[in-house]
C-alpha cells in the first residue's frame, strides 16, 4: 500500500483529518509527533507578515497524545517587528489542547561577508545504502511506512547514528511540502533513529521538539546525525544535527520521558 498523505483537508480551512500514515510507535490510536508539528509549522508559514522571512526556531510542546482523527489549528502573532517576528500556534482535538508551539522568524537581508564561511561535509549520500524500516511500530500502516530511512553510520538500536530521511507522501493532500515542513517531519524521529534503550522494555516519548535553523533545507532528503542519552532519573535527551546535500542546516533537541513498560 502506497502512502497518500499525512492529512486531508476539511471543509473548514483550519481543520484537517489525520490519515493512518501519521500513526506513531507507542499506540495504534495516536499520531507520531512529526506530522502534527509540521502541520503547526505550515500554519506559522502562512501567517507570517513577511512571506520571505525565515523561521529560524520552531519549538513545540507535546501536551497530550494526538489522536488519529480531526484536528484544528490556530495561530496568532506574539510580536511583529521590522526584523523579528514571533508567532504561536496550537493544535486542538475538539476542546482539548494537544500541542502548543512558538516560532521565531527573522527577515532575510543580503549581507556581504568579509570572510568565507566553511562548513563540514555532509554524510555519504543516501543512494549509497538501502532503505531501513523501523521495527517497533504497532501497525504496518503508519509513519514508519511513510518515510524512507537510510543509515550511513551505525544502525538501528544504537544511540549514536547518522542517516538520511525523506517523506514518501505530502503533509497535506495535493500540496507540496515546504523545506520547514520536511525538516520537522524528520526531526521528531531523532530519538527513534538513535534509540537510547530497548523499546520492548522501555518507552522514551519526547515531551518537546525544538529545531534551530541556519538556512532552509534544500531537496527532499534530511540528513540526521542523532545522539540519545538516558538517565536513571527517567529523563533523556536526543540531539540531532540536521543536514542536506550542501552541508549543515540546523539542529534539533528533544526532551525524553523514560519509563519501563
Amino acid at each position: 500500500m502506497r502512502p497518500t498523505c499525512f492529512y486531508q483537508p476539511d471543509d473548514e480551512a483550519d481543520c484537517f483529518h489525520a490519515t493512518a500514515w501519521t500513526r506513531g510507535p507507542w499506540s495504534v490510536e495516536h499520531q507520531h509527533g512529526g506530522p502534527p508539528a509540521a502541520l503547526l509549522a505550515r500554519a506559522v508559514e502562512r501567517a507570517r507578515s513577511e512571506q520571505d522571512s525565515a523561521v529560524v526556531r520552531f519549538t513545540v510542546e507535546f501536551l497530550r497524545p494526538v489522536p488519529i482523527g480531526r484536528v484544528r489549528v490556530e495561530v496568532e502573532p506574539l510580536k511583529r517587528g521590522r526584523t523579528v517576528e514571533c508567532l504561536t500556534a496550537r493544535l486542538w482535538h475538539g476542546k482539548t489542547l494537544l500541542l502548543a508551539a512558538t516560532a521565531l522568524c527573522l527577515r532575510r537581508r543580503e549581507v556581504a561577508l568579509n570572510r568565507s564561511v566553511t562548513t563540514s561535509a555532509p554524510p555519504p549520500a543516501p543512494e549509497t545504502v538501502e532503505t531501513y524500516v523501523f521495527p517497533f511500530f504497532p501497525d504496518p500502516v503508519g509513519y514508519q511506512a511513510a518515510v524512507d530511512v537510510r543509515y550511513v553510520r551505525g544502525y538501528w538500536g544504537q544511540p549514536d547514528v547518522t542517516c538520511w530521511l525523506r517523506q514518501y507522501c505530502p503533509l497535506l493532500l495535493g500540496e507540496e511540502p515546504t523545506p520547514l515542513q520536511r525538516t520537522l517531519v524528520a526531526a521528531d524521529a531523532g530519538h527513534g533513529i538513535a534509540v537510547p534503550l530497548d523499546p520492548k522494555v522501555y518507552t522514551f516519548v519526547n515531551a518537546d521538539l525544538s529545531v534551530h535553523l541556519a538556512r532552509p533545507l534544500q531537496g527532499e532528503w534530511v540528513g540526521m546525525q542523532s545522539q540519545s542519552v538516558a538517565d536513571p532519573s527517567g529523563i533523556g535527551l536526543c540531539q540531532t544535527q540536521l543536514w542536506d546535500a550542501d552541508g549543515p542546516v540546523g539542529r534539533g533537541l528533544q526532551s525524553l520521558v523514560i519509563a519501563r513498560r
